[in-house]
């Protein structure tokens, strides 16, 4: 971040001061996110010259790996805070493939100061002064013997004048203080878990994710996801520091205890520019009232920010059931200790927990949810735990059942478009995903799903669109990176895909999901070896799933490698006489094999059961070996796509 500067620049109507970090037009302060100030004052500091992007990120984002996407968003952000625009650049010129350049007239004036303004009064009246600081003889002459007369009279107004001169700027300071901050942007930082038991860390999670979760519902208001926030667990950043990072204008930040059955939340809301506090509080309420306690301080913060909310976003945070601490406990166990490692086992640990909470609260809508996301999860080919159909019913029931008790939840309907995705019911889809959007527009796992649906059809602008609504919402979440990834796979651009899913496993070396993505788009680019590399490091760590071992097949088979391709093909086979195997994985091997019959056979089945795989026939580049196949339009025509 650029280093504070003594002296503000001017050009146009604008004045960029870097002192207060304010950028005004005509006196009017304009709103800019703490990024796109700091990327326009590098801009203004190097005008006439061009910056390159790399120069941008380092000076801008120290430190921290970031796409060129979200330089892009502050670029335009800046545009249209400015007036400005690529086709005419009055301000910010772009050099295609290096960088910009700022190329209006700049002036550089220096910040005003107080200085030696009593030395000019003096003179004014006829005062000179020697270097030894006394009055010449002329002046002495001058003053005669109304001396000290006028001596008096600066001995007793001077000290009037001071005294009304710190009392107006006082009052200007006090008013500075108490006038109101434009915050459109904010992030809660996980709340500490204050209980003394490490244990109960869950609970903290749980309790971050819930104010999350209701402060995403106010639509006007931009709320950094869970996962994000969740980066920050235990960090020695500043908060200026994490603000600058994440871009947003305001971070909340607190104490959660439990003791017994009362649990105690202490929040404050903090301007990052300033490190101002604007609000600070203390909540105390039995267990049962928790969700409650969660939507009265998400109303306290938008008070205090000054967003007006809608009707429906008020209804949404008001109208809550007193949930069985019991049962509130198992939903947090399966939600923040299990479902987010998404492998089998622990998928399975979760949907016992989420079952444990419904036992205990029947009307407990979330639980559902959680549910619904488990079982969506188990059928998916990345896990394959149980066929596709039966996964998906148990989804959408679990689904319908967390609607019939709170019809608002976004989470839910986001479950249903999961669900009738996959079943190829391209209408109703669509339409769970824009209405799970249309009531929590700060949910990020909505956009990342439709993004989905919209590559699955075939529109690749705004699948990308949607998946990086959904970065900017949760910049953190290597979930939703690697889907970046395979949706840049689909779209074909294969060198963009691969530098996304690498800077995944830079960032988490284990993860299994850009491995699994990085093997097959390393593959549909003709990089075998490299393809090869990737799925193995796959199934190393998935433990040898059948859906990372169909990757390998493939990989291996189109390097050439037949018998070890073939290998691959027995494991699959004698596995799938003791467990369920996902078609997907033989198709993958059959299609590296050369095997167009075999390949068509297995991918009958995964039709059959609505597989995950299917869903992406009109655009996956791995299948592109049989694509000309007369048999492929055939199967491309029966799930609902325009061929």
């Amino acid at each position: 971040m650029p280093e504070e500067k003594q002296h503000f620049y001017e050009f146009g109507p604008f004045r960029l001061d870097p002192q207060k970090r304010r950028l005004m037009r005509d006196g009017e302060v304009l709103r800019l996110t703490p990024k796109a100030f700091d990327l326009l004052l590098v801009l203004v500091d190097e005008r006439g010259r061009t910056v390159e992007k790399d120069e941008l990120f380092a000076k801008v984002w120290p430190g921290v790996v970031v796409e060129e996407n979200n330089l892009n968003q502050n670029i335009t952000a800046l545009r249209k805070s400015l007036g400005d625009s690529r086709q005419e650049s009055q301000y910010i010129a772009t050099i295609p493939g290096v960088g910009y350049r700022f190329v209006a007239d700049v002036s550089s004036r220096p910040v005003e100061q107080t200085d030696g303004g009593a030395s000019s009064a003096l003179q004014a009246e006829g005062v000179t002064r020697d270097q030894s600081g006394d009055k010449s003889p002329h002046s002495r002459a001058a003053l005669g013997s109304r001396g000290n007369l006028f001596g008096y009279a600066l001995v007793i107004v001077i000290p009037l004048v001071m005294v009304a001169l710190g009392f107006a700027l006082y009052k200007l300071y006090a008013k500075e203080k108490r006038a109101p901050v434009a915050i459109n942007s904010i992030m809660v930082l996980p709340l500490e878990n204050l209980s003394g038991d490490p244990e109960q860390e869950y609970f903290a999670d749980g309790m971050t994710d819930a104010l999350i979760g209701d402060l995403a519902k106010i639509g006007r208001l931009h709320v950094i996801s869970r996962t994000s926030s969740m980066h920050y667990k235990g960090t020695k950043k500043s908060l200026r520091e994490i603000a600058n990072e994440i871009s947003v204008d305001a971070v909340v930040e607190g104490t959660v205890q439990r003791s017994g059955d009362r649990v105690v939340i202490r929040a404050q809301l903090i301007h990052a520019a300033t490190d101002r506090h604007l609000w600070v509080e203390t909540y105390e309420r039995p267990m049962r009232d928790v969700l409650d306690l969660q939507s009265e301080i998400a109303q306290a913060i938008a008070r205090e920010v000054q967003i007006k909310m809608t009707p429906d976003e008020q209804a949404r945070l008001t109208s809550r059931h007193p949930v069985r601490p019991r049962a509130f406990d198992e939903f947090l166990q399966g939600r923040f200790l299990y479902w987010n490692r998404r492998t089998a086992e622990n998928l399975t640990t979760a949907i016992g927990h989420f079952q444990n909470a419904i036992k205990e609260d029947p009307n407990f809508a979330q639980a559902y949810v959680g549910l619904a996301d488990c079982y969506n999860a188990q059928g998916a080919v990345q896990v394959a735990a149980m066929p596709p159909v039966e996964a998906r019913r148990r989804a959408e029931e679990a689904a319908m059942k967390a609607l019939q008790l709170d019809p608002g939840l976004a989470e839910a309907y986001s479950a249903l478009g999961y669900v009738n995705l996959f079943n190829w019911n391209w209408t109703p889809a669509e339409q769970y995903f824009k209405r799970a959007i249309e009531l929590n527009q700060n949910y990020a796992n909505a956009h990342n799903f439709y993004a989905s649906f919209l590559i699955s059809r075939g529109r690749i602008d705004d699948a990308i669109a949607a998946s990086n609504r959904a970065r900017e919402l949760d910049p953190f979440s290597l979930s939703i990176s690697a889907q970046r990834g395979f949706l840049l796979e689909n779209a074909r651009r294969y060198s963009e895909a691969i530098e996304q899913l690498l800077a995944v496993i830079r960032m988490d070396p284990n993860h299994y999901q850009a491995y699994w993505i990085l093997g097959h788009t390393y593959a549909a680019n003709g990089q075998h070896q490299e393809a090869i590399a990737a799925a193995e490091k796959a199934v190393e760590l998935s433990l040898r799933t059948p859906g990372a071992l169909g990757i390998l097949g493939l990989a291996y088979g189109l390097a050439g490698r037949k018998a070890e391709a073939n290998q691959i093909l027995n494991e699959l086979l004698k596995l799938n006489e003791s467990r369920y195997v996902t078609p997907a994985a033989l198709v993958n091997v059959y299609i590296g094999l050369g095997d167009k019959d075999q390949a068509f056979a297995w991918l009958e089945k995964a039709y059959q059961e609505k597989s995950n795989y299917v869903t992406f026939l009109k655009v996956f580049p791995i299948l592109d070996p049989i694509r000309s196949d007369p048999r492929f339009p055939d199967l491309v025509r029966r799930i609902g796509l325009p061929e």
